[in-house]
Formats: C-alpha cells, structure tokens, sequence
C-alpha cells in the first residue's frame, strides 16, 4: 500500500521461503529483493518477523499508518547499528561515523566506553566511545513513536538440556550437527555475485572449505593470509594449503608486512569506525579477496561454540584448583598470594592462587581483560580518573551478560563468548574491515538453528579432557584430512610486535611521548610510559600498546579532525 518504508543491511537466507508463504497469503510482490520480504513479512506477522528470518541484518521499518519506527538487529549481531536521540531527532545508521557526519552529536569521548574498551580492546554494545551515542545490542529492537523510545530483546542464547537434545545418543547429535552444519553452508551460497572463502587452515575454515567444494560444479575461490620470514613461527599458510590441495580450490595467498600496514593504516584507521585491538588480518585478507570475488564466507564461531579456546581448559583447570581446599585452606592461599611478591605471584601455578575466592564474572574478567582495574587507574591521568571515579567496571556489564539459569561452566563461558568477544571484537571487526572493501562476509557457523542445537550439547562432548571441540571435529572426521582435524590449534597471531618495533616504530613513539600523551590529558605520561618500555623489554604482549596506537590516532581522525569523516 505504500505506507511502510525500509532501509536495511545485510542478507536474510530463507527469502525465497518466507516469499511463497506470503504469496500464498496474497501479497504481491514488485522486485525478487529479500529486502521487500521484511516489508511484506511485516504487514503480516508485525514485529514477530523477526522470529521468521534467518540470516544477518540490521533494519529500520517506518509503518505511515502507525506513525512508528521499527529497527532491529539479527540474533547474534553479525550487521551493526548504531542509534542516538538528540532533543526530537532519532538519528540511526550502520556506522559511528555516519551519525557524526550528521553534525548533530557533539564528538565528546564517552568515558565508560574507554574504559570498557581498556578491558576489552573493543567497545561492548550498547557503549559507545562517543557520548549520546548508542550501539544496539545483538537480539535486541526499538520501537520509536510518540510514546517514546523502547529497547526490547526478542531473542537470547540459551543453553541447558534441551529435552529433544538431551534424546538424543552422540551418534545422533554428530548426525544432526553436520546436517545443520551443510544446510547453514548451503544457504550461504545463494548469491549472483562471485563467492569464495576465507581459508585458515585452522578446522572452522577448512570445514566450511571442504562443505563449499563438494556443494560446489566449481573450484571453489580460497584466500588465505600469511607474514613472510618475520612471521614463520605462526604462520598457518601450510595448512591452508593442505585444504587447498585436498579440495582442489582456486588459492590466493596475500603476505602482509609492516610496510603494508603502515601505507594502509590510515584506510585501517578509518574503516574500523570505532578502535579496536584486532581486524588487522581481516581488512588485509578483505582486501586481497575483494579484486576476485563479492561475497566470502567465514569460519567464524566455532570455538566460542565448542569450547575451542584455551580459557575453556584454564577455567576449568582453576575451579579444579580450588575444589582441592576446604575453606580455611582457601582463605590461608588467597592470603598467601595477596602478600607474595610480584615474581612469586606471577609464576605458574601460583598465580591460580590469585583466582581463589572470586566469582566465576571476576575469573572470566582477569583471564579475558586487557588491562585490570588496578592498572587501569594508574594509567589515567589524577585530573580525568577524578572526574570520572563512578565507572562501572567491566565486571558489571559481564554480569549483565549472564544467565542465572546456566550452572555449567563450559556453558557459561561459551555464553559469555559469544555476547562479548565474538559480537563485540571479531563479528564487529570483520564487518567493518571487509565492507571498507565493499565484502560481504558471511558465517554459516552462526546460523542461529545451528547455534541453538550447539548450545544443548552437552559440555562434555564439546570439552573432554584436553580435546577441545570434541564433537565438532568428530562431526567432520570423514571430510577433513587427520592432520587438520588432529592439530593443535594456534591462535590467530599477527607479527605485530616486530611491526611495532621497526616500521611502526615512529608513530608508537609519538604515541607514546609525553607531548601527545599531556595534549590530551586522559593519561598519565609516566604510566604509559612505562607500559611502552615493558613491553621493549619483553614484559608486555604488542597488544598493550597497540590499544594506545589506535585509540590515538582514532581521535585525531574522528575527534580532531573536522575532514576526518570523509573516506581517504
């Protein structure tokens, strides 16, 4: 009727689906667009089509007759959307720098959103580092009419012995996984533009490979990053190429160096739209996929879902630690290790001790934060640490995040990875590193069918012992040659720290000297001074002072420069 208008980001997958329901309803449609889906989806089941679709977006409706707006976000947050009110206005785009462009908000730094990001190296929804801006959280959608605005989740991840799961012998949930697993891929290449894969050589990105080949009449287009000499101790090129000759792919392989980063930082800079501590690997591997193909699919999500990371075991190991001593043995270590010196705290296994007595938010904190509450007031200038002493701590927006109904460990973590890190770090980095590229990336392994069934498994089929991702890679046994499936994993590594010391070395040191550090008056000189000279001397991770580099040079582009909005 003309009466609701659209804008939206991103691909719902079951179109084709939801189209000849609502055909069959009588809705007539003008284009083959799953954009006019979500308008005709709308007419028919209101705000409860968003229970309908399947696939990754963020979008505004305008209905004329209820004189509402309606926007919203997919389940796991892979489109972003940012949103602000200033007086009468309600302003809402895909990036930051969009409702800055507006000329509406005031660039003022949102001290909460620094120092979540100090914790995090990424900005958690719904913070933001400006002020007055707001970022919608995953699952969640608003509603703005004359009754003002309301923000209201629709979906959340849950976990717990699903009754048609917990049926179910592992043969059966090895079966179903895969099923899932194939229909999540197959789905994702629908498209008619050229498609391809990122390709790791780690066991997400394989299986999504190898799913893609045998879907595939086609040599299937691979991109994969490696660091040439100064990075061969974590170069996972060689597996790469492994999958690439199992499947017979068409493989591209980018080397990225310090020189190639400093020619494009200032693109990096500005396609992140907020700083980040990671995205460096995606813009670059972004990059090269783009001069091939439009839309690549991503092995992201595996390891948040199936226990594949090391704090999965760390955790665990260290609520084992603790179950060994009764109370008045607990309180005597937990004193012992607040008294110890520093070299006695920091070493292995007395630095569990430092776990001892906390909550499971406060272990889950100290092993996923960047920098502690207790470093992070030392590094704030006196001046802005007391104009701003009523900060939450990242402990708080973690509680928020949890779930009291969920007693497992594994699970609780795995909740907390996917509502933190991977919507907040890797799904936001990916989006805007890939899309300044002008890439879809698409996930198979967050389809939320797929991310329900995985969350009912139980744990110890996901951990058992130290086999991480038990289930998963059984689920991939017959696709997948032994030596991918049995490697020990690596952690996705950049050289960074080489970068740092050698062809990024000039602008860390600005960064770093006390004139640009006094200029801008959020930190202390000192500190940050010697946060840059532990890490010369080997005591620090590149990370610590990466964060610093960015943030930095994020304010002069966003906040001090009035043409920094403008694409370089």
């Amino acid at each position: 009727e003309g009466s609701v208008w659209v804008v939206h980001n991103g691909e719902i997958y079951n179109f084709p689906e939801l189209r000849k329901r609502l055909e069959q309803k009588g809705h007539r449609f003008r284009s083959d667009t799953d954009t006019e889906v979500i308008i005709h989806s709308y007419e028919e089941w209101g705000e409860e089509c968003l229970q309908e679709f399947r696939g990754m977006f963020a979008f505004a409706l305008w209905d004329e007759k209820k004189e509402k707006l309606f926007l919203a976000r997919d389940r796991l947050g892979i489109k972003p959307l940012y949103y602000a009110q200033v007086n009468d206005q309600f302003l809402f785009a895909s990036e930051l720098k969009a409702i800055l462009a507006s000329g509406l908000v005031k660039k003022q730094l949102d001290p909460q959103g620094l120092h979540y990001f100090l914790s995090f190296y990424s900005v958690p929804s719904p913070f933001t580092l400006i002020q007055g801006v707001r970022s919608l959280p995953a699952g969640h959608k608003i509603l703005v009419s004359q009754n003002g605005v309301r923000i209201i989740p629709y979906w959340d991840v849950s976990f717990g012995n699903k009754s048609d799961v917990a049926r179910m012998d592992e043969a059966e949930i090895k079966l179903e996984l895969r099923r899932l697993l194939e229909e999540a891929v197959r789905i994702r290449l629908i498209s008619d533009v050229p498609l391809g894969a990122f390709l790791s050589g780690g066991v997400d990105s394989s299986a999504i490979v190898g799913l893609m080949s045998r879907m595939s009449s086609l040599p299937v287009k691979t991109f994969s990053v490696g660091f040439g000499e100064e990075g061969a101790d974590i170069d996972e090129l060689r597996y790469a190429r492994i999958i690439a000759d199992r499947f017979s792919t068409d493989h591209t392989e980018v080397i990225v160096s310090g020189k190639d980063v400093l020619e494009d930082l200032g693109r990096i800079i500005y396609g992140m739209d907020q700083p980040s501590g990671d995205g460096i690997n995606s813009y670059f591997v972004s990059k090269a996929a783009r001069k091939r193909i439009t839309v690549a699919l991503s092995g992201l999500g595996g390891d948040e879902l199936f226990a594949g990371y090391l704090h999965f075991r760390l955790l665990s190991k260290i609520y084992s630690f603790e179950e060994r001593f009764p109370g008045i043995a607990k309180k005597f270590l937990v004193n012992f290790y607040r008294m110890a010196p520093s070299k006695i705290r920091e070493r292995y296994p007395i630095n569990l001790m430092g776990y001892l007595g906390k909550s499971f938010v406060d272990k889950y904190a100290r092993v996923r934060s960047l920098f502690t509450e207790e470093e992070k007031e030392k590094i704030y200038s006196a001046a802005y640490l007391q104009a701003n002493r009523d900060l939450m701590r990242p402990e708080q927006f973690l509680s928020s995040l949890t779930d009291n109904n969920v007693q497992n460990l594994i699970e609780k973590i795995s909740r907390l990875e996917l509502k933190n890190y991977m919507a907040h770090t890797l799904l936001r980095d990916m989006d805007v590193m890939s899309m300044i590229h002008s890439l879809e990336v698409r996930v198979p392994l967050l389809d939320y069918k797929l991310v329900e069934f995985a969350c009912h498994i139980p744990s110890h089929l996901k951990l058992q012992g130290s086999t991480a991702k038990y289930i998963f890679l059984e689920s991939l046994r017959d696709l997948l040659p032994e030596e991918i499936v049995n490697r020990k994993k690596m952690g996705f590594e950049l050289p960074m720290a080489s970068w740092l010391e050698k062809e990024l070395k000039p602008i860390v040191e600005d960064v770093f000297s006390p004139r640009s550090v006094k200029k801008r008056g959020i930190f202390d000189p000192d500190q940050l001074e010697r946060v840059y000279s532990d890490f010369k001397k080997g005591r620090a991770g590149y990370l610590k002072v990466w964060v610093f580099v960015v943030l930095e040079l994020w304010m002069r582009r966003f906040l001090d420069n009035p043409g920094g909005l403008i694409n370089p």
